[in-house]
């Protein structure tokens, strides 16, 4: 039976820490005998991690002891949350049984969680973001609590959103500001605010003079056609149902209506849409794969397959495809052709790409982090086929409903 154990890990060097300038442009291998191994600057940071087994949900349903003891924080400032962690234990209570947690805030329900993310940030308890924006000016000099003074007083809890929407507050988490007069934009407060720009400069900063960098030969912006992903040549000729197939650039952007918590598969979003999931194209491509305006049509290749209707608009260009993402296949998803299975999302068709400039650490912006592999995205630089469905079927047989109960 496991107990109480260490495990010994590493952890990347990341952005907006104090060892983000360590690497050298010219990178060695310490693993190749090229350099000493020095933690934290020729390779990750070593630390011990303890875990402990027996008590594991206990710790998951309870706040850690540390945000009382080292604060919160986040891109390179911190500040003291011993009010906050006192706020929750009045909101949420207490762990009353013996153990390693007693005496700590509970999070027992998603509302309980719900509530520690709106006590905790910035963007969410006013008295949060003075703070923050304090600790800001610990390290830029100059004043910047008076873009959330007004608002110190405001704590938005779990009830006030479910009610109606509400405003956050602006947070030097974000560039941009909320704003009665300013509508929000990137890089507003490095701009009017004299913030230094999170790169190795402090300014907007495009040539990025790394070794590997200059070895893809992308020291500037320079243009990178699709790649081939070897994702149609396979299936296309395969799984024909007679209609046209056309193949199409598939893209996911962040949609207009909601952001990662706010899926569209709830039934307001969907009844101001078109009931169930959807991805747009050009008026051109529809056209040449007989596809019109709300057709159920199929996007596959050797990824997966996903179904939707098809939105026909001016406003996409010809030879892409796109699909909002932050839908499920929860509500109104029809069966594949393809795959026999529902439906199908957004990533259903992509696969991540990784690339070696997207593992430089300890390089001021480009500091390897766990969220994406990002300076491009390449899990993005995808084809599908696209077609209309010859026969919309909803699963609703017997056998489906079985498999539903099941």
């Amino acid at each position: 039976m496991l107990g109480v154990e260490k495990d010994v890990v590493l952890i990347p060097t990341l952005h907006d820490t104090p060892g983000e300038l360590a690497q050298a442009l010219d990178v060695k291998d310490w693993k190749h005998g090229q350099v000493e191994p020095v933690p934290g600057k020729t390779m990750p940071a070593v630390a011990v991690v303890e875990r402990d087994y027996p008590n594991l949900y206990k710790r998951f349903t309870a706040l850690g002891p540390l945000l009382e003891k080292l604060g919160n924080g986040g891109k390179g400032i911190g500040w003291n949350t011993e009010h906050e962690v006192e706020h929750l234990k009045a909101l949420n209570g207490v762990v009353t049984e013996e153990g390693p947690t007693q005496g700590m805030a509970r999070i027992n329900s998603d509302i309980d969680a719900t509530e520690v993310i709106l006590m905790l940030a910035p963007e969410t308890n006013g008295e949060v973001a003075v703070k923050a924006w304090d600790a800001l000016t610990k390290i830029t000099g100059r004043e910047h609590a008076h873009l959330a003074i007004p608002k110190e007083d405001e704590k938005i809890r779990f009830r006030d959103i479910v009610a109606q929407p509400r405003k956050i507050i602006s947070s030097p988490t974000w560039s941009g500001i909320e704003s009665e007069k300013v509508c929000y934009n990137a890089g507003y407060t490095n701009v009017h605010e004299l913030i230094p720009w999170r790169t190795l400069t402090g300014r907007q900063q495009l040539y990025q003079d790394h070794l590997w960098m200059r070895a893809f030969g992308e020291t500037l912006c320079v243009y990178r056609p699709p790649i081939d992903t070897k994702a149609i040549a396979p299936v296309i000729n395969q799984k024909d149902n007679g209609e046209k197939q056309i193949v199409l650039n598939f893209i996911t952007p962040h949609q207009k209506w909601g952001i990662h918590s706010t899926y569209t598969d709830n039934q307001l979003m969907l009844t101001l849409s078109r009931g169930g999931p959807i991805v747009w194209l050009s008026e051109d491509d529809a056209r040449e794969a007989g596809i019109v305006d709300n057709d159920w049509i199929e996007a596959y290749n050797s990824n997966g397959a996903l179904t939707a209707r098809a939105v026909v608009s001016q406003r996409v260009k010809p030879g892409m495809i796109m699909m909002y993402h932050a839908q499920e296949k929860i509500v109104n998803v029809p069966g594949s052709e393809i795959t026999g299975n529902r439906g199908g999302i957004h990533n259903s068709v992509t696969r991540t790409v990784l690339k070696p400039t997207h593992m430089i650490g300890g390089y001021a912006q480009q500091s390897y982090g766990f969220n994406y592999y990002g300076t491009v995205g390449s899990n993005r630089d995808e084809f599908v086929i696209v077609r209309k469905m010859k026969k919309v079927d909803w699963l609703d047989g017997p056998a489906q409903k079985l498999e539903a109960v099941t």
